[in-house]
């Protein structure tokens, strides 16, 4: 039987929250106007997934 090494990176410390927002096709200028509240110190990361029209 072939046994394969674990060749993954050791799992690191998460120092910050990871924050995932959607939004559909209408949804730019609310991503827009939430990015600009965002305060600068926010100490987050900020994942945004924007579901895009089929026609565009």
């Amino acid at each position: 039987m072939h046994t394969h090494k674990n060749n993954l990176p050791k799992a690191t410390a998460q120092d910050f929250p990871i924050v995932g927002i959607g939004a559909s096709a209408g949804g730019l200028e609310a991503f827009r106007q939430f990015i600009d509240a965002i305060p600068a110190d926010s100490e987050m990361a900020y994942v945004i997934v924007q579901h895009l029209h089929p026609d565009a």
